[in-house]
């Protein structure tokens, strides 16, 4: 390992949030490393790229990959989404088992993986590091999608959990939990469901009266999980007040 660069590594980095952050990452000096189950994009700023189903165990090789390259400091997981199948399911209570495992897998179970395949690394760093989550405030509100609203809230958990342990080992451990964001995932879902993603009247729930951006959304992730060192077990809602009027 190269002890001398600082490295980070963002998860679900091909999407909109992803991208954006990994511009912001790599404006403020980091090498920045993504892992997506989509091809790396051609914009993306990254040292490297792996293109891998976080919803299974990390590749031996992804890892040395990430080691050789430096000091990883912090890790973003970006990854997880809603399910179309479970959106268009009229009876919450009656969501296919195996699209509910599908969500939960997405959007929980790859975050403790991504922790287990990196946490030797970051152990191996005496400066500030940590890792940081994205949630949503479906976690937060009865929004429907249980399957999606759980698993983001078992991120809220996890969070929890880590904080204390990691924490004696000077690792920090937070989430952000992000309301209504102009993306294009956001838009493909809408139109799957035979809807239109409408930016400007969902930005009447917003007390300002628009979304968040992906790039605000990258700049409160950076805030979290890089600039407050002593900020560790928390949940962070990033909404812009939107849960204040959300109905």
């Amino acid at each position: 390992m190269n002890g001398s660069t600082n490295v980070v590594l963002v998860t679900g980095a091909a999407g909109d949030i992803g991208q954006s952050l990994c511009q912001g990452l790599s404006a403020r000096g980091y090498l920045v490393v993504g892992w997506d189950i989509a091809p790396k994009p051609d914009s993306a700023p990254v040292v490297h790229w792996e293109q891998l189903d976080l919803t299974g165990d990390v590749s031996g090789a992804a890892v040395a990959a990430l080691d050789n390259l430096g000091s990883l400091r912090y890790v973003f997981h970006v990854v997880g989404g809603s399910d179309v199948d479970e959106l268009a399911q009229a009876d919450t209570t009656m969501v296919p088992m195996e699209v509910f495992q599908r969500t939960v897998a997405l959007n929980l179970f790859s975050a403790y993986v991504v922790v287990r395949a990196t946490i030797s690394l970051l152990r191996q760093s005496n400066e500030d590091r940590g890792y940081t989550f994205v949630s949503s405030l479906n976690a937060m509100g009865g929004y429907r999608a249980p399957g999606y609203s759980a698993a983001k809230a078992g991120l809220h958990g996890l969070t929890k959990a880590l904080a204390v342990p990691l924490g004696m080992e000077g690792v920090r451990v937070n989430t952000v939990a992000f309301g209504t964001t102009r993306t294009a995932n956001y838009s493909r879902l809408a139109e799957m469901l035979g809807r239109t993603a409408d930016f400007e009247h969902l930005g009447t729930r917003f007390p300002r009266g628009s979304v968040l951006t992906p790039i605000e959304a990258a700049v409160a992730l950076m805030s979290i999980g890089l600039d407050n060192p002593a900020l560790s077990g928390q949940v962070v809602a990033a909404d812009a007040a939107q849960h204040l009027l959300r109905p």
